[in-house]
């Protein structure tokens, strides 16, 4: 069926070209045929006009866990380790395959409502990848691995890698198949070497926690902290002062270009070096880690290094829900409270880790993340007066600063409306 349809916006932002003042997207079978100024309008298209509002890319969220959507309120005062162990963990296992599937599902329609079409997808079971299938949802589901040594490790590991390289016959462009070596505590020696070649053969995309808190530290420099038990059922390296968790994974092939690296809250300068050199991506959740009380990222570190980064939302579990505008918010604010320093994250470049940079990061590049001939119509209509929005403000402050999850009127993917 032939789908060619305009909506109009009272600005345009591309994320790829200067915002374009009073224009229209127009869509057609799905992909963007066109961006354009309103008077340039193809004749006997249908067209939707909204003056009032902001037409911008559809979110990218890097970094999330659909099936932990249920867990939203979960211990809220607990710290990390607590959080992790006493809760995440157990009661993970304890679900019903039909919990995890509706948990899953809900957080595709979550997503959506908060103008997120794309996700980088982490979980050890096929539920969210199965839910993005379902919902239309793009994105990367990168299949988890962790484990400790035990009777029957060698069977794990060859159990992981027979489902990775299944799975990995099944990537698409739209869907693609990851890798996700838990964290360097929870990967095992052989288990991080199983990964490195799954992925290299594969060229698969990988995604790792590290650096979330002080007690990784601890464990490769020291052998202690909250984590050293895993020491004891596990063969890891003997521990040594000039060890990182960055060391580590180095170790085994694990950062490339190709690598996403969620949290990096506790980094060292060498760490950052080697991270730039590898070409890796950091993503940030800035909620997820102020409530679990693990610290905040050195983002200016990162950007004075030349790592590119992402925001992202983690899971419900932690991040309390998939809301970008927050994340952007406290991401900046955070930030200059870290730094004492104003002007080190402009706007654009906020949204830019939220857009673009993530769909870089994941491979996505060309079909999300900005507005283009060509790419998919995901985009996001959104209509800023009901934020209050001072009139004197650029469009990327606008967003950044002034838009509110609520004001968003509208989301289509695949020029398919999502959420209205």
């Amino acid at each position: 069926m032939d789908d060619r349809f305009a909506i109009t916006a009272g600005s345009i932002v591309t994320m790829n070209s200067p915002p374009i003042s009073d224009g229209a997207v127009v869509v057609h079978n799905g992909k963007i045929e066109k961006v354009v100024v309103r008077e340039n309008i193809p004749h006997e298209i249908r067209v939707e006009e909204h003056p009032d509002g902001i037409i911008m890319p559809a979110f990218v969220n890097a970094h999330t866990h659909l099936v932990f959507t249920m867990f939203k309120g979960l211990a809220d005062d607990a710290g990390f380790f607590e959080w992790l162990t006493g809760y995440v963990i157990p009661l993970g296992l304890d679900k019903r395959d039909d919990e995890c599937r509706d948990s899953a599902r809900a957080g595709t329609h979550e997503c959506f409502r908060n103008g997120i079409t794309c996700v980088g997808e982490s979980h050890y079971t096929r539920w969210g990848h199965r839910a993005m299938l379902e919902a239309g949802m793009k994105g990367v589901f990168f299949r988890e691995v962790f484990g400790i040594r035990s009777l029957n490790f060698a069977r794990s590991i060859r159990d992981h890698k027979s489902e990775i390289e299944k799975l990995a016959g099944e990537s698409t462009d739209r869907n693609r198949i990851g890798i996700s070596p838990h964290a360097p505590y929870s990967v095992p020696p052989p288990m991080a070497r199983m990964a490195s070649e799954v992925a290299e053969k594969h060229n698969l995309p990988i995604s790792i926690h590290v650096g979330e808190t002080r007690d990784e530290i601890e464990f490769f420099r020291h052998g202690t902290g909250n984590f050293s038990p895993v020491r004891i059922l596990s063969r890891f390296p003997n521990p040594s002062e000039n060890r990182t968790p960055l060391t580590y994974l180095d170790d085994f092939g694990l950062l490339t270009n190709r690598t996403l690296l969620i949290h990096g809250i506790y980094l060292s300068d060498n760490d950052l070096k080697l991270i730039a050199s590898h070409g890796c991506t950091m993503v940030t959740c800035p909620t997820s880690n102020a409530k679990l009380g693990v610290g905040i990222a050195r983002a200016s570190a990162w950007k004075s290094h030349g790592i590119q980064f992402c925001i992202a939302t983690d899971s419900p579990a932690s991040g309390e829900s998939y809301d970008l505008f927050e994340e952007m918010r406290r991401f900046a604010l955070f930030q200059r409270g870290l730094t004492g320093e104003t002007e080190s994250f402009m706007a654009k470049e906020i949204l830019e880790s939220v857009t673009v940079i993530p769909a870089r990061a994941l491979g996505m590049d060309g079909m999300v993340g900005d507005l283009k001939e060509g790419s998919c119509a995901d985009f996001i209509l959104i209509k800023p007066e009901r934020a209050g929005t001072s009139g004197n403000r650029d469009i990327y402050r606008t967003i950044v600063w002034g838009t509110r999850r609520d004001d968003i009127a509208a989301v289509w993917s695949d020029g398919r409306e999502v959420f209205r």
